[in-house]
């Protein structure tokens, strides 16, 4: 049965034109709450507070100048859409794509603690919210289908990273995971940190890898975190 007390609002960005002006064709899709963000307990008026993960304006910034950015996020639409409005405004206004729980893989009810999964085919197939079995959760839906349709043969699976604290959510395509940490310390967090410098590497020897993919498999990220520190990267890697 469809749902009336959501009113949509992603047409306060059009990532559809950004998908289709990228030059990039690299692909970082980021998860959100656990990974980029820790989201505290509901309020009366069931809105929650959010806290930015320590370094996330400077990883955005390093990441959008060097790749194409998507969020994928297992979240309901309208808590994606205030993540993002309220700890990345501005930066979130040039991803190529934002994803919400209506795209994922459903083992259960939607509306439910469901396992979920994020099958990154999807994003080569041109699949978009009209596919969804669940586009009609809320009946208030107008206007973003999650695709710029003309870009489905520009994503390559061997190109595409997702970025998320859940090993189940990329159990679809384990070698294309960077699997971090969950985001739980306020005070003490340098992953973002460790993976923007992580993926420093991969742009200054990008003519050796034409393949996103090919980098995470010789360089496996487990291990580049455990040994790297946490000094900020040079200048020539912003």
């Amino acid at each position: 049965m469809a749902q009336s007390a959501w009113q949509d609002h992603w047409t306060a960005c059009d990532y559809s034109k950004n998908e289709v002006k990228t030059k990039h064709r690299q692909l970082i899709v980021l998860d959100l709450n656990g990974t980029l963000i820790k989201r505290g307990a509901k309020n009366s008026d069931r809105s929650r507070t959010g806290y930015a993960r320590p370094h996330l304006s400077n990883f955005l910034q390093f990441i959008l100048n060097n790749f194409a950015v998507m969020v994928w996020s297992s979240a309901q639409p309208f808590s994606v859409n205030n993540m993002l409005q309220v700890l990345m405004n501005e930066q979130q206004k040039r991803f190529v794509r934002v994803w919400d729980r209506r795209f994922c893989d459903i083992d259960g009810y939607y509306f439910g603690k469901a396992q979920t999964t994020k099958d990154l085919l999807k994003i080569t197939s041109g699949y978009s919210l009209a596919d969804s079995p669940h586009r009609n959760v809320y009946d208030t839906y107008r206007g973003y289908l999650g695709v710029a349709s003309e870009m489905k043969d520009h994503w390559t699976l061997e190109n595409i990273v997702l970025v998320d604290d859940s090993e189940t959510k990329a159990v679809r395509q384990k070698e294309n995971h960077v699997h971090v940490s969950s985001f739980e310390d306020l005070r003490h967090d340098d992953e973002l940190l460790k993976l923007q410098f992580y993926l420093t590497k991969y742009v200054d020897s990008k003519d050796k890898y034409p393949n996103l993919v090919d980098y995470l498999k010789e360089h496996p990220w487990p291990e580049f975190r455990d040994c790297v520190s946490s000094e900020p990267p040079s200048a020539s890697e912003q």
